[in-house]
């Protein structure tokens, strides 16, 4: 980060809802600028507002994956088994089944710069390649981005959106895909990063800066990683949780908002899983999109 100190969690405040299970898909609602992220399997939105902060929680789906605003109102959520589109009261006023498998489920998704929403899948099992990546339109039109992947996470574009970074947590790396913008596809792909055989954790949620640095949560490996826009791990900020999922920027100073989870955690060990950390980074965050449809 140029002319800026590495951050620390020296400054970091532990917010949020303390009965988050698996805390996942930050984000930034500039329209209310609230902190909006899910308690997955809940199939709650988690909204945190203010300082100090308030929480709100609303049951929203059985599984609810990642939510994002829409373009012209209200939002655009994955949960269980496709999409959903949701007014700004949060109430269910259009679904998009996707798939009828209930040994799959959605996991995490983003928007691209033209207003098409992606989410992956993956199995309940685990199981190498038992996912996709799928399209959603803002015309509401349905399709496979990427065949055969398995723990789909984090999504960030770069280089103007020629460039798509995607998470595969099973396999320990981030893959840069050659993007079409025009038609939301994707092409030849090479590693970006990789998890070293030295490295707790494999990479989860991501969020990108204005520097074109990428910040992933490290999943089982109690940390947050910066990458620079070669690749190149340039700063580690540790945590006293196990599974950092996702982080996203926001808020009126250059903070990065990091969600945690409760799964594999023993009963009264790590108090502070499933609660965001929000940590200043001295950075901005790049723009985040909303769907188009």
């Amino acid at each position: 980060m140029a002319g800026s100190e590495p951050p620390t969690t020296s400054a970091a405040r532990w917010i949020g809802d303390p009965a988050v299970d698996h805390g996942e898909g930050a984000f930034w609602d500039p329209v209310t600028r609230t902190l909006r992220h899910v308690d997955m399997l809940a199939g709650d939105l988690i909204t945190v507002a203010g300082e100090p902060a308030s929480v709100d929680r609303a049951h929203v789906a059985d599984v609810l994956s990642v939510i994002r605003r829409r373009r012209g109102g209200g939002f655009v959520a994955a949960v269980e088994r496709g999409f959903a589109l949701l007014d700004d009261d949060l109430a269910v006023v259009g679904r998009i089944p996707v798939f009828d498998d209930p040994a799959v489920r959605m996991n995490e998704g983003a928007c691209d710069a033209a207003g098409r929403f992606f989410c992956g899948s993956m199995a309940y099992d685990v199981r190498p390649g038992g996912g996709r990546l799928y399209r959603l339109d803002p015309d509401l039109s349905v399709h496979v981005a990427l065949e055969g992947v398995s723990i789909p996470n984090g999504l960030v574009w770069t280089d103007a959106g020629t460039t798509a970074l995607h998470a595969d947590t099973l396999t320990r790396e981030i893959r840069a895909y050659d993007y079409g913008p025009d038609r939301g596809e994707f092409g030849a792909s090479r590693v970006f990063a990789r998890a070293s055989a030295d490295d707790a954790g494999s990479p989860d949620g991501m969020a990108l800066d204005a520097e074109g640095g990428v910040w992933v949560a490290m999943w089982g490996g109690a940390a947050v990683h910066r990458y620079d826009a070669e690749g190149r791990l340039d700063h580690v900020i540790p945590l006293p949780v196990t599974n950092p999922t996702s982080c996203a920027f926001g808020g009126d100073d250059p903070v990065l908002y990091v969600t945690t989870s409760r799964q594999g955690v023993a009963a009264g060990e790590e108090p502070l899983a499933g609660r965001v950390v929000a940590v200043p980074v001295g950075v901005a965050g790049a723009p985040v999109f909303d769907f188009g449809g």
